[in-house]
């Protein structure tokens, strides 16, 4: 099944998040970076992406139903938009293949710091919103879950951390993590898990746009502007010459 046909299929659970991810580690041992990915895997990360990008616009439309204090700025300058988002529109918005969410994935630093110092509460700015702690958690265990089974269990971690908007090293830091780590970090670090791009509402507001319509040229020109993005936020500067 190619990654085209899956975007149209209807969103499968994300089977980490209802057993042990150590025994889905151990029954996909970790191949070369080489090889290149199985459909079979594939289509289950993309499965999980999907299921996690529909979750996050959900907590998106509830906050601006429910006008929640504190939220994201995009929420507000989309508020409307938000607002008349029926299930159908979320899901096919959903079914990219790139995860909508982000938890400092482009940050090396952050996360060295959130995996050595579990026990202190971080802050985040006070400019910046954020979803309710509750959400927040859950959103936040199921982003990790599924980065981290995906990183371990790929053939390909190369692709993987491509769909997840996730820098080399944070994808080797995460991959590293224990499977109590991941519950402590949700639980300390809820408040860092964000839609990515919030502070473009201009970009999310071309993607719910285009997912109202059962044309295919505009949600393709955004897939185009929202890779693009993406791999230039993945790319590093290169090392000066000496």
């Amino acid at each position: 099944m190619s990654i085209a046909s899956t975007q149209e299929s209807r969103l499968t659970p994300l089977r980490e998040m209802g057993g042990t991810p150590e025994a889905g580690a151990q029954a996909r041992p970790l191949r070369p970076e080489t090889s290149r990915p199985t459909e079979g895997e594939e289509d289950r990360l993309l499965s999980g992406v999907f299921e996690v990008n529909e979750r996050c616009l959900e907590m998106l439309v509830n906050a601006a139903r429910q006008e929640t204090k504190g939220s994201f700025a995009l929420v507000r300058e989309l508020r409307e938009v938000l607002k008349s988002t029926d299930p159908a529109t979320r899901r096919r918005a959903a079914c990219r293949s790139f995860l909508l969410v982000d938890l400092e994935f482009g940050s090396a630093d952050w996360w060295r710091g959130a995996g050595s110092h579990l026990s202190d509460q971080a802050r985040v700015p006070s400019w910046r919103g954020s979803f309710p702690r509750a959400t927040a958690t859950s959103l936040a265990r199921a982003t990790l879950l599924l980065a981290w089974n995906s990183l371990r269990a790929a053939r390909d971690p190369a692709t993987a951390r491509v769909l997840l908007g996730m820098t080399p090293e944070v994808g080797d830091l995460v991959a590293a993590l224990r499977f109590d780590q991941i519950d402590r970090i949700a639980q300390k670090r809820f408040r860092f898990v964000r839609p990515r791009w919030d502070d473009r509402p201009a970009v999310w507001r071309r993607l719910l746009l285009a997912a109202q319509s059962d044309d295919s040229g505009p949600m393709g020109r955004f897939n185009l502007h929202a890779l693009q993005l993406l791999s230039g936020e993945l790319m590093r500067p290169m090392p000066p010459q000496e």
